[in-house]
């Protein structure tokens, strides 16, 4: 009985090894692909940056009446709101798609669009009341500059058509390797005091040099027309490399966290094969002292 039990422990400790192996496996490509989606942000931010100083330079020159831009006065033809969602493509991430889409829930109703991306955005809100504008995004790691584009063209197309007057990027934020938090962004309409506060400092908190009065050809309106669909597109863009880094890093420690498990399981189990191991030694020396006294 006792030599069952210890076969049934040493199978147990070899299963939850072999699992172990590729819990670490996984969490070294976790890692591996973090920092990739880190360095693909970085590499993008600088550009997007000179937009965004571009657009609050011809708003700061008068030119506020661009329709992409929020006007107190001006009434919206509906209230719907269109959302970007961006979650994972595989689970085993914690609690990442899950934390995300309860906060959309929670702010999203009847008669919005949803424009969801990554594979688990699609399968959730295949199952939701909500108009899905597209369900051609299925991989968010598939997501490049160019698709971040026609994500932007996507929106663009809609808000100025009237179908939609605000548009929201939901997405989680890469805060640390520990910490992630999902995030609500507004795209549209682009608010002008945020807009002009925020490019008035770089990323130290410095205070930036003003430069001279840029002429604009057409015209500034055409141009600020013309740069904001792109200016979405790179924030969609961004959005995309701080959720697919938050999803690596909650993968991460996910996997790291069922390595710690498995090791205490391993532990526990090696223990309880060598309590078993003793007793059916000493079972079988108390049986052979029994023996040589008959």
């Amino acid at each position: 009985m006792a030599g069952a039990n210890m076969k049934s422990i040493k199978n147990r400790i070899k299963s939850v090894e072999s699992t172990m192996s590729i819990t670490k496996a996984m969490e070294l490509v976790a890692t591996s692909k973090l920092r990739k989606a880190k360095a693909h942000e970085e590499a993008v931010k600088p550009f997007f940056r000179l937009l965004e100083a571009t657009i609050a330079d011809i708003i700061r020159s008068g030119s506020e009446k661009n329709i992409y831009i929020h006007n107190p006065a001006a009434v919206p033809k509906t209230d719907a709101t269109c959302y970007v969602v961006i979650a994972g493509d595989r689970g085993l991430a914690g609690g990442y798609n899950n934390n995300l889409f309860r906060m959309v829930r929670e702010q999203i109703k009847d008669g919005d669009y949803v424009i969801p991306v990554g594979k688990k955005s699609i399968d959730y809100y295949a199952k939701q009341p909500y108009g899905s504008l597209t369900k051609e995004f299925s991989l968010t790691a598939e997501v490049s500059v160019p698709e971040a584009v026609e994500i932007s063209s996507i929106l663009c197309s809609g808000y100025l058509e009237g179908k939609f007057s605000h548009v929201v990027i939901a997405f989680t934020n890469f805060v640390s390797m520990l910490a992630q938090e999902p995030e609500l962004k507004t795209l549209l309409p682009l608010d002008k005091e945020k807009l002009l506060a925020e490019s008035q400092t770089d990323e130290t908190g410095d205070e930036k040099k003003i430069l001279p009065d840029t002429i604009y050809e057409p015209s500034p309106e055409a141009v600020l027309s013309r740069i904001i669909p792109q200016y979405i597109s790179g924030m969609v863009y961004g959005a995309v490399c701080e959720a697919q880094a938050s999803e690596f890093a909650a993968r991460r420690s996910s996997m790291s966290a069922a390595n710690k498990n498995a090791g205490e399981m391993i532990d526990n189990l090696t223990l309880y094969y060598n309590r078993a191991r003793q007793a059916m030694i000493t079972q079988e020396i108390t049986e052979i002292v029994a023996g040589s006294n008959t």
